[in-house]
């Protein structure tokens, strides 16, 4: 279930308080207006009474896709994160464990129902609503982000004169025409370079699932945090 309680919280830009929904949990399932309020950030932006004026509130909470058995943890920057992260992998642990001979016929079934989620820790909200389109679209997030790490060296190389030096990417979705493409940014500059999934994109999404799925199912199942970073490591150490 959601989880939700008013808050009093200062307006930024008057100083004056007033009362906001703070979610802690959000459970699509159970509350089916968030899936598209989540999206579209609404949840999150607090209007002032006073002042009118309007900003996105940033706050720790979990999402929860029970269709797709998937948890996200939105841990904004500043907070502690390891905490999170440890406690979203022994979970993980704990449901991919056997169940011991003593557990009760419940506790065996939230074992075998976890097993099968995915956890993901992200420290922003534009990694979160990336997290929510490549779900969206169908696709596996961590070959999304090996995908995004090796094709940057691609970039890179095709771009090499223009001084263009690739620091991290972006997966974008658009629903309404299905389209699904990759924006890379530079590290000395606001330049972007965008490549849609096209067959050679596709082909080495592909070729990276033969690669890495032994680790992925194996060393690196319990992975929480899935990003950029997390892929330039995988693909240096080819494991």
């Amino acid at each position: 279930m959601s989880d939700v309680s008013k808050q009093m919280i200062i307006c930024p830009h008057c100083n004056r308080t007033s009362l906001f929904n703070i979610w802690s949990s959000i459970n699509t399932k159970t509350d089916p207006a968030t899936y598209s309020q989540v999206r579209n950030l609404s949840l999150f932006k607090f209007r002032c009474p006073y002042c009118e004026k309007t900003e996105i509130v940033h706050y720790p909470f979990l999402y929860h896709q029970m269709e797709s058995a998937v948890m996200i943890y939105y841990q904004p920057k500043g907070e502690e994160l390891a905490d999170t992260q440890n406690m979203f992998e022994d979970v993980n642990a704990e449901a991919l464990g056997s169940p011991d001979a003593g557990q009760d016929e419940i506790q065996d079934m939230l074992k075998n129902a976890l097993a099968g989620y995915r956890y993901r820790v992200v420290t922003t909200l534009e990694d979160f609503l990336e997290k929510l389109a490549i779900l969206d679209a169908g696709v596996d997030d961590r070959i999304v982000e090996l995908t995004k790490a090796m094709l940057g060296a691609q970039v890179e190389r095709q771009l090499a004169g223009e001084g263009f030096r690739v620091k991290g990417a972006r997966f974008v979705w658009e629903p309404e025409t299905k389209e699904m493409k990759l924006i890379f940014f530079d590290k000395n500059s606001d330049q972007t370079a965008s490549t849609s999934f096209d067959q050679h994109v596709a082909n080495v999404y592909n070729q990276l699932i033969d690669r890495f799925s032994p680790a992925l199912e194996g060393a690196h199942k319990k992975d929480t945090v899935i990003d950029w970073n997390w892929a330039m490591e995988l693909l240096r150490n080819g494991k």
